[in-house]
């Protein structure tokens, strides 16, 4: 029992000051690409992102085949995710430091990229239980 106590005593704080901390599905998303913006969504496509206390790794499939893999270092920062991408299948990606403003309401994380004053994305996901 005093083990039980002394766990949570270091490992509650650390999930309770981090709301992403955890497995995430998603749910959809909204992208600008050169001819607009498209919109992409649950089962079409299929992405699973883990989130522990510094790193975080997605895997997304799109129509049931393999399309992106990657992940790195992150930190949150007032309402900001933060996230270095250090590997991955997309080389244009790794290195490449963005700086989502995030809210988790419920189980959903919402979360929106804008860069130079110009929408990236934005996605839905939802916490795995």
């Amino acid at each position: 029992m005093k083990y039980l106590t002394l766990l949570c005593a270091f490992a509650c704080p650390l999930a309770l000051s981090n709301p992403l901390m955890g497995t995430w599905e998603f749910v959809s998303g909204e992208y600008a690409t050169k001819d607009g913006r498209v919109k992409a969504s649950a089962p079409q496509v299929t992405s699973t992102k883990i989130i522990n206390n510094t790193h975080f790794s997605y895997i997304t499939s799109s129509d049931n085949k393999f399309h992106y893999a990657g992940g790195g270092t992150y930190q949150l920062k007032d309402n900001y995710f933060i996230e270095t991408v250090t590997l991955g299948n997309v080389e244009s990606l790794i290195g490449r430091k963005m700086a989502f403003t995030y809210e988790v309401k419920g189980d959903l994380w919402h979360h929106k990229l804008v860069e130079d004053g110009k929408f990236v994305e934005y996605e839905i996901w939802k916490r795995v239980k």
